[in-house]
């Protein structure tokens, strides 16, 4: 029997990530043709015959698809594996070789980090209350009710990994960990996304601020010395590859990308501009990538905001202040739009700091948006991306639950491999079975209070 609550939310969060994982996704070639340059052959540059055709840097005579070196780097082990693993059971590169790596990535990596998060937010949500249904709420639509959801099941994406290294960081911050730590998380998340400077770059400045508050200012400088070493092992990493690449430490394949598209085109592109009124409306309010019809627990952190609860610590205020920036940011992006995918994908950096101002909403608020924010994002993880929310919410309605790895093993593995052809199988008996494992999880078996108590003990 799993008596310790953290140990349930892990297992929990794991087992359902694995189950939504998805054999592909509208942007994961990018990433597996680096994976399988940088393993097979020791270089960035792509080989003959790549898959992505999505931002590609053409420079002397090779190809790069432009991304940080972060993913290939990290799932690099995995993919030395599925190498292995695909020639003892003796499929070939193709599409179904790749489609199990883009399962055992969201399977063996996102979902066990996921977890983790989700046992940080937990145990964070400590610092603001002791009820635990109103904890346990909140950490689940953190992880389902949200866009973590899909961009942590659907392919490989970069933001999901880059939400996770900051949240850390952010743990570490407010737990006042040795600046090392802090310094190594940031450097995770700048590895795997270059915009990730500017959420680090407000970690940092609340770090520093709660350091001078306690007006320990030998302390302050060593762990900023201790911070920088974390940090500058992940920023070498990342010079090192721009240097390879572009020949300059200092010019990111983007950057190098962006000016070769401006050569091209008429109209000069810049990285970021004055946001519009209408991308203002297309990241607010719209079905498009509105984040309130994506993600509705925005209402609760915004109604927090105007019942003034940042007054009430200096944590709070920071999550108000940094969803603040992020969303500006993400509004000046020249591609805050996010080509194809479900909702706003450059604000999941944010929704962990959207989410523990509505701490101080109602409960029955809490569960109401929770209920309505884990079906949309059910329906989003259920269906394919669109550019339209209604159109997800009625693929969903219209079907119903769909698990894609399922939905590929009997379409395309069964039929292509051992000459089985199904006509239909549905998720249902799948879904049962996992509820029936998490049921005996969570098996209520003494009083929560008691629960809360032991697990605090064990902490």
């Amino acid at each position: 029997m799993i008596k310790h609550i953290s140990h349930k939310i892990f297992i929990t969060v794991f087992i359902l990530i694995a189950l939504h994982a998805t054999p592909d996704g509208p942007q994961t070639s990018r990433y597996t043709d680096t994976i399988h340059s940088f393993v097979n052959f020791g270089t960035f540059a792509l080989q003959k015959g790549y898959r992505s055709h999505i931002d590609i840097l053409l420079l002397n005579n090779s190809a790069y698809s432009v991304i940080p070196p972060g993913i290939p780097i990290i799932l690099a082990p995995l993919y030395f594996f599925h190498k292995m693993l695909m020639r003892l059971i003796d499929i070939p590169e193709g599409e179904v070789y790749w489609s199990i790596f883009d399962i055992l990535s969201n399977v063996c990596v996102s979902a066990p980090i996921l977890g983790i998060v989700a046992v940080i937010m937990f145990k964070t949500l400590d610092y603001f209350t002791n009820d635990l249904v109103k904890k346990l709420w909140i950490v689940f639509t953190f992880i389902f009710g949200s866009l973590v959801f899909f961009y942590s099941t659907n392919g490989i994406w970069s933001h999901v990994y880059t939400m996770s290294f900051i949240f850390i960081a952010f743990y570490l911050i407010i737990h006042q960990a040795n600046g090392f730590f802090i310094g190594l998380s940031l450097g995770f998340a700048q590895m795997v996304d270059y915009i990730a400077i500017v959420p680090i770059s407000l970690l940092i400045g609340f770090w520093i601020y709660l350091m001078i508050q306690e007006r320990n200012y030998t302390s302050l400088l060593t762990n900023i010395l201790f911070l920088l070493f974390g940090y500058s092992i992940f920023l070498g990493i990342i010079m090192y590859y721009n240097q390879t690449i572009t020949g300059s430490v200092f010019q990111t394949p983007n950057s190098l990308f962006l000016k070769q598209l401006n050569q091209e085109e008429s109209i000069q592109k810049s990285m970021f501009m004055v946001p519009s009124l209408g991308t203002l409306w297309g990241l607010t309010f719209s079905s498009f990538r509105g984040i309130f019809l994506y993600f509705p627990m925005t209402f609760l952190f915004f109604g927090s905001f105007v019942k003034k609860t940042y007054q009430k610590n200096n944590i709070i205020l920071f999550c108000f202040i940094f969803f603040a920036f992020i969303f500006v940011l993400n509004a000046s992006y020249y591609a805050w739009s996010g080509d194809v995918c479900f909702g706003p994908r450059h604000l999941v950096v944010a929704i962990p700091f959207i989410l523990l101002p509505v701490v101080y909403s109602p409960l029955k608020y809490i569960k109401l948006l929770g209920v309505l924010s884990i079906f949309i994002n059910l329906a989003g993880v259920s269906t394919i991306p669109s550019n339209n929310l209604l159109i997800n919410i009625a693929m969903f309605l219209y079907r119903g639950p769909l698990l894609h790895w399922q939905d590929y093993l009997y379409k395309v593995i069964l039929p292509q491999y051992y000459n089985i052809h199904l006509s239909l199988m549905t998720p249902f008996f799948i879904y049962l079975a996992t509820g029936f494992v998490l049921y005996l999880i969570w098996k209520p078996g003494i009083n929560q209070q008691d629960m809360l108590l032991k697990d605090k003990l064990i902490s």
